[in-house]
């Protein structure tokens, strides 16, 4: 459970980390300052690396080299636009790994696709964050010398040109009247597919907010790798919207999941750090981390600013007579407070706790500890030791805003008990939570965040059957999880193993003073690292 010693604590290890080196803001340092030594040989890291070889052996078998694994069927999806997007989004775990065999497997497929053609419509969004992510954070991390580096010197340099040629054969999305990026794209035709938002009976042609926000940073790293501009400019195009929205959101910074690609004006007002918005708020600071030089960042950093001191006044909420636990609500299209949290705002603890040690801001970095501890609350609280999909409680004056739950025997007995209650009880291989615990672990250095990661990884590996412990499950509260979901995301491989084994590895192993990670857990170099 959330406790005021545990809060403490970990802001006494945060005020400790390393302080700034002398050459200046590029080189301020967040990460604790780890003794020589730390983790050397951790059998909790070997152990995710086993589960990383024995799960790609898996989807090598059954589904390389299409894009994701059906482990109940032992067949394969196709739902990425047929680019193998396990392989793109699971390389640089690999590498990060020292799976020399597999990597070498990676970057050959790699090397032999045509980003330029699918079958599909195409999500700018996932292309993003899964293919040019992982492109460049395998780029990166290979060329940075810190890993094994037996490869074929071709097949690398394919990862960068790959990566720009992705990204100029999907730039049509830029082609909007306001120049926010469409949401989606006919490859093969260079036609830019519309969506549409309904709002109050009026259609809008839309776009996401976490899609148009997220892009700025792999879109910097790769103008800055090739030294063409074009990507740079139509992100900090893009992203002028989301830091001036129009009209004003329900309350200072958190805007609204939807804009008008012709206007670029907002048309939501379901702020929060929920899908929909997440990954704008996380890129807002992690930019500002990747370049403090950049002539936009600074904008882009004091809006983080304002966004989480939002947060903190109207958002950031303790359920009925639980002053331990600090849920990030949501608010509904009309900017109401919801009283409810899906799983992706559970990242907002790592990001609070990065920007607060990288601003000096020991109030962000203590709001960050609470909603990653509250997070884990989540999954020390259920049968299975995993968590929900999402959650609701009841507020301040005892009441929820569905007014259904108020007179819920079930959910009242349960959030009197727990603090919460759940309103979809699947998980689907969700790594925010981790993602957190790793960042509270690198940052403040107190070993209870590898306990809670390594508690959650074996509920992985004892949740479901031995056959296919990594299927995603239906109901975190039934015994075995209820049922097996017959597919295994691309960022299992991505994310929830890397998360994870860099929880256990040694610390200087992808720095957060070296690498700024990307919504995927992509790590890239920062412009200028320390």
């Amino acid at each position: 459970m959330v406790g005021v010693s545990h809060i403490l604590l970990a802001l006494a290890a945060v005020t400790s980390a390393a302080p700034s080196a002398s050459s200046g803001s590029t080189c301020k340092k967040v990460q604790h300052d780890f003794p020589k030594g730390t983790n050397k040989n951790d059998p909790r890291a070997e152990a995710v690396k086993q589960a990383y070889a024995r799960e790609w052996h898996e989807y090598s078998k059954y589904a390389f080299p299409n894009d994701e694994l059906l482990p109940l069927t032992h067949n394969y999806t196709d739902d990425l636009f047929g680019w193998g997007a396990s392989v793109v989004d699971g390389i640089d775990t690999a590498i990060i790994m020292g799976l020399t065999d597999v990597v070498e497997q990676q970057l050959k497929h790699i090397a032999s696709v045509d980003f330029t053609k699918s079958p599909d419509i195409v999500n700018f969004f996932d292309i993003n964050i899964r293919y040019l992510g992982g492109l460049l954070s395998a780029y990166d991390l290979i060329k940075s010398g810190r890993f094994p580096n037996p490869y074929d010197e071709k097949l690398v340099e394919a990862l960068l040109s790959q990566a720009k040629s992705l990204a100029t054969a999907i730039s049509p999305v830029f082609d909007t009247a306001s120049g926010l990026p469409a949401s989606t794209m006919n490859l093969s035709t260079g036609e830019i597919m519309k969506s549409t938002t309904a709002v109050n009976g009026t259609k809008y042609n839309s776009t996401n907010t976490a899609q148009a926000g997220t892009m700025i940073l792999e879109y910097y790293r790769l103008s800055d790798l090739t030294g063409d501009e074009s990507f740079r400019k139509n992100a900090q195009k893009a992203e002028k919207y989301l830091i001036n929205p129009q009209p004003a959101p329900a309350f200072p910074g958190l805007v609204g999941t939807e804009l008008n690609t012709e206007t670029g004006k907002f048309i939501t007002l379901d702020g929060g750090w929920e899908a929909g918005v997440d990954s704008f708020i996380e890129y807002l600071i992690k930019t500002y981390i990747y370049d403090p030089e950049d002539d936009m960042v600074e904008q882009l950093k004091d809006f983080w600013i304002l966004t989480v001191e939002s947060s903190k006044e109207n958002i950031a909420l303790s359920p009925y007579k639980r002053p331990e636990l600090t849920f990030l609500s949501q608010l509904d299209e009309n900017g109401t407070i919801m009283w409810s949290m899906d799983d992706y705002a559970c990242f907002a603890g790592g990001n609070l706790l990065l920007g607060g040690a990288y601003l000096d801001r020991p109030d962000i970095s203590e709001l960050g500890v609470k909603v990653t501890d509250s997070c884990h609350w989540l999954y020390n609280t259920t049968v299975t030791g995993l968590g929900p999909s999402t959650i609701a409680w009841y507020n301040e004056h005892n009441r929820a805003y569905d007014k259904s739950y108020n007179k819920n025997a079930t959910l009242r007995s349960y959030a009197a008990k727990y603090g919460y209650f759940i309103e979809d009880p699947s998980y689907r291989s969700y790594p925010e939570p981790l993602e957190s615990i790793w960042y509270a672990y690198r940052i403040t250095g107190d070993t209870r965040w590898q306990d809670y990661n390594w508690e959650i990884f074996q509920a992985l590996n004892t949740t479901r059957s031995k056959s296919v412990p990594y299927a995603e499950i239906t109901d975190v509260n039934a015994p075995y999880g209820g049922d097996l979901v017959n597919y295994v995301s691309s960022f299992y491989f991505a994310e929830v193993l890397k998360y994870l084994y860099l929880t256990f590895t040694e610390p200087d192993v992808v720095s957060l003073d070296d690498f700024v990670f990307n919504t995927e857990c992509h790590p890239v170099l920062k412009k200028k690292a320390c």
